[in-house]
């Protein structure tokens, strides 16, 4: 695939308590690839889409899409002329305007493109309706069908699913997901939430305090972590000796277990049991799906070969 993206040195400090959000950042990102940054609040990721998108300047570095320089250090091209459209948090829909409209607001589009668009995300028959009739799937459609209709090069969406309740969250993400590839378009997806990263991304960058520290599929992240840092936000681990760790799924309880332990807590999560074991003065997290496992009970521990070591 071709890099649509690339970022070099980019890098910006807010004056305001010398804050340094972007820290000579360097990336590229493919065409057609959903490339998610992961990061929790604070770490640099919405100033970062900024600087793609134009709507924040960068202190130095350079910016390319689609083979044009569009930031560098005697270049600044407005964000009208970048080839983006953006995707924002609450989808920006304007209530007196009729579905039609908000897709068309600001655009040059002909009848023809709207009525495209509207066939490809599903909201033919609705164009004639205002934000507030429609489910909160058909209004995050409307949001991307504005986004598109102006055929964009590349789509940012600035934590769409932010502040959604768990079940509409789950169906707007395959959504957004079949969305976005029934347009091969390239997609930035911004976001603190790893099971949104996981479901939506081909790959994944990884910031914290201005730096991006770890890019990669979601398995290679996850299963080989740069860093202690990355491999606790990625998902749960225990400290095994003063430079290896490891990850509940790789914890077994066996009759034939060498490490003996008690089990201290037990939670419940629908498909499976988080299973606390104290063994050699360790708190051990597991998995299972074993319900006659009980606290207090003695068990014996084995290992995979699936050590972290950093």
């Amino acid at each position: 695939m071709n890099e649509i993206v690339q970022i070099k040195n980019l890098r910006k400090v807010f004056c305001k308590g010398n804050i340094c959000v972007a820290n000579k950042i360097n990336l590229s990102i493919k065409e057609g690839e959903i490339f998610t940054i992961l990061g929790r609040s604070g770490s640099g990721k919405t100033t970062l889409l900024r600087m793609i998108s134009g709507l924040e300047t960068p202190d130095n570095g350079e910016i390319i899409i689609d083979n044009k320089v569009v930031f560098s250090e005697d270049t600044n091209v407005e964000p009208k002329n970048r080839k983006i459209a953006i995707v924002f948090q609450n989808y920006a829909l304007l209530p007196h305007l009729t579905i039609a409209s908000n897709i068309t607001f600001g655009s040059d589009a002909s009848k023809e493109d709207l009525e495209e668009i509207l066939k490809k995300t599903k909201l033919k028959g609705q164009e004639n309706k205002f934000p507030h009739e429609l489910s909160g799937g058909q209004q995050q459609r409307v949001a991307l069908a504005r986004a598109l209709i102006n055929k964009a090069k590349i789509l940012l969406l600035d934590e769409p699913l932010s502040n959604i309740d768990t079940e509409l969250r789950t169906h707007l993400r395959a959504e957004l997901k079949e969305m976005i590839k029934a347009f091969n378009i390239t997609a930035i997806f911004i976001t603190h939430d790893k099971e949104d990263a996981f479901y939506l991304s081909d790959r994944i960058a990884i910031i914290y305090g201005g730096d991006i520290l770890q890019v990669g599929t979601s398995k290679e992240i996850y299963n080989n972590p740069i860093d202690l840092y990355c491999a606790n936000f990625l998902g749960k681990i225990t400290k095994i000796d003063e430079n290896s760790y490891i990850r509940p799924e790789s914890i077994k309880i066996s009759p034939d277990g060498k490490i003996k332990g008690l089990i201290k807590n037990i939670i419940f999560y629908g498909s499976f049991y988080e299973i606390t074991v104290l063994a050699d003065e360790k708190h051990f997290i597991l998995h299972s799906f074993d319900d006659t496992l009980e606290i207090g009970q003695k068990v014996n521990l084995s290992f995979e070969n699936k050590i972290l070591k950093f």
